[in-house]
Parts: C-alpha cells; structure tokens; sequence
C-alpha cells in the first residue's frame, strides 16, 4: 500500500517562520513609537503655538485699551487660561512640581516660578535624555521700533 505525502512544516520551517515575523514585529512596533512620538512632539508645536497667539491677542488688547501695566499680571497669569478649552492632557497647577509623583504625561503650571511645564512621555527620544520637561515661561521685552513692553512664551529648558 502506498502512503500518501506528508503535508504540512517542518520544524526548522516553522521556526523560521516565527522568527521572521517576530522581526517584522519588532521593527513595526519600532516605526509605531517613532511615529507616536512625532505625534506627541506636533502636539506640543501647536499648543505653544495656539499659547503665542493668544499670549499676543490678549497683550494687543490690552495695550490697544490703554491697560499696558496689565502685562504684568498677564506675564503671572497660567497661560492655559487663555485658551478657550483647555487641552486634555492639562494636569493642573501644581506649587512642588515633581514629575515622579505626577506621573503621567501632559501639561501643568508651576506655580513657584510662573512656568508652564510638559512632562514628557519618553525623555529620551526628545533630548537624548538630558531633561524629562518642556518648561516655557513668560518674558517681557521692548520692541526696538517703538520702545513699547511686550511678551513672549518663551522655551527656557528642556
């Protein structure tokens, strides 16, 4: 009698195929942070950038309505309160920032020094690991043309 052909892998060829698509695996996983971290960057961009214009929107108004020694308090002021609907990622204010105890990614306001800090998810792949926050900050400077105050949200560290 005659036995038909065996059909199916061998071991060597399923270990090779695991193999395979375990490296395909890991390379994707790779590409899959990479592009959130892209992500999480972009996001930052535009928050600071949407912060700026309002930071410059609200300084105008003030200056246009005759209240230029109200920079001060804008420059105090948590610049999350100028946007309209604060992001989903804003923690709070905190008066003893310490990211171990927060914990988790995301905006907040360091009462202490004014500042408005985001706490990164992967500190390495932002700044080859030299700082674990984004910290901006408000500073006042004079417009050379017209020797007038005016603010900026400034990067300061991170």
């Amino acid at each position: 009698m005659h036995l038909p052909p065996k059909r199916g892998f061998t071991l060597l060829e399923f270990a090779v195929t695991v193999l395979v698509a375990a490296a395909l695996s890991a390379f994707l996983l790779h590409r899959f942070d990479v592009y959130r971290e892209q992500a999480e960057m972009a996001a930052t961009r535009q928050l600071v950038a949407a912060l700026r214009t309002a930071l410059d929107t609200r300084a105008a108004q003030l200056q246009a309505s005759g209240q230029g020694d109200a920079l001060h308090a804008l420059a105090q002021d948590n610049p999350m309160n100028w946007l309209p609907h604060k992001p989903g990622n804003y923690l709070g204010e905190f008066a003893a920032l310490d990211p171990e105890q927060i914990g988790r990614r995301g905006w907040v306001f360091d009462v202490r020094d004014k500042s408005l800090v985001y706490l990164l998810s992967n500190a390495e792949s932002f700044s080859f690991g030299t700082a674990r926050l984004l910290r901006f900050k408000v500073k006042f400077f004079r417009t050379p043309e017209k020797q007038t105050l005016s603010l900026a949200l400034n990067q300061v560290s991170g």
